[in-house]
């Protein structure tokens, strides 16, 4: 009998140091999800996801004129359909499933700024990150040559790359965005985006991409020009402060995830439920003794 109260009592002790040690784990890794990753870490993940693109861009540019032949139209345009139907071209693999290749599009259509190209038919230009996909000598020859089994190898390198560095910089600004929203769960998507962008501008007044570039030059002390200008293209297109503005909150909902608000629901609210539209009776016109 006495061994068997000693036992119980053992038993009982095992288990409140097994549960004091996982209540100490939960509260470690708690405390470890609530605490925000410095924003360094994030401007230097954008800085060297974009010298990852550059360094994949790099071996395509000496058969830019070729890829161009290989998609303009009959017009020697390039739209965004053809651009985008050779992308799709180029990245499809019969492991991926259609719904990973249709994601796969939509972020490669964001980084090169075709989302605001409303109508497939245009053309892509200068208005957006297209130039391997055109050259200005195009009108001089006609390049019959198909690409090679190496060149179209280098192709699909560069826009796999583009995936996997807008891919992680999404986890990073998610892992960034969340810790925040965990801090002060009473606050607005808009309370922190604002947050983020101030953070993302360093010291300096307002939240412009122009703000944003300065802060990370004075991060990345031996900046390369060329990737600063990339940097800040991949957020926006204009030197206009009201624009950049915009399009600096635009790339963030699109790291984050946060679904831009429709016009129309902006101008026109949905009523809330259980509230009445109109006063008055709702009924026809019989029952209420109108003839």
């Amino acid at each position: 009998m006495k061994d068997l109260k000693e036992n119980i009592k053992k038993n009982n002790m095992k288990k409140l140091m097994l549960s004091a040690v996982l209540g100490m784990f939960c509260y470690c890794t708690n405390n470890a999800a609530e605490e925000p990753i410095e924003i360094r870490t994030v401007i230097l993940t954008i800085i060297n996801y974009q010298i990852s693109i550059n360094n994949a861009a790099a071996p395509i540019d000496q058969y830019r004129e070729k890829i161009y032949f290989t998609i303009k139209d009959a017009n020697r345009k390039v739209t965004k359909k053809n651009v985008l139907d050779f992308i799709q071209n180029q990245i499809s693999t019969k492991e991926k499933t259609d719904e990973e290749l249709k994601n796969d599009i939509k972020t490669i259509e964001q980084y090169f700024h075709l989302e605001e190209i409303k109508n497939d038919n245009d053309e892509c230009n200068q208005e957006n990150l297209t130039e391997t996909f055109w050259t200005e000598t195009e009108a001089e020859k006609d390049i019959k040559d198909a690409l090679t089994t190496e060149e179209t190898t280098k192709i699909k390198e560069y826009f796999n790359t583009i995936i996997k560095a807008e891919n992680e910089l999404s986890t990073v600004f998610n892992s960034y965005y969340n810790a925040k929203k965990i801090q002060k769960e009473d606050r607005t998507d808009e309370d922190i985006l604002g947050e983020i962008m101030k953070e993302l501008c360093g010291e300096g007044e307002g939240v412009t991409v122009s703000l944003f570039i300065e802060y990370v030059n004075k991060i990345w002390t031996t900046a390369a020009e060329e990737i600063l200008a990339m940097i800040k293209r991949r957020i926006t297109l204009s030197n206009a402060a009201e624009q950049e503005e915009k399009d600096f909150i635009s790339f963030l909902k699109q790291k984050i995830g946060i679904k831009e608000k429709k016009e129309e629901e902006k101008i026109n609210p949905k009523p809330e439920e259980g509230k009445k539209q109109e006063e008055g009776c709702p009924c026809c016109d019989d029952c209420c003794g109108n003839e």
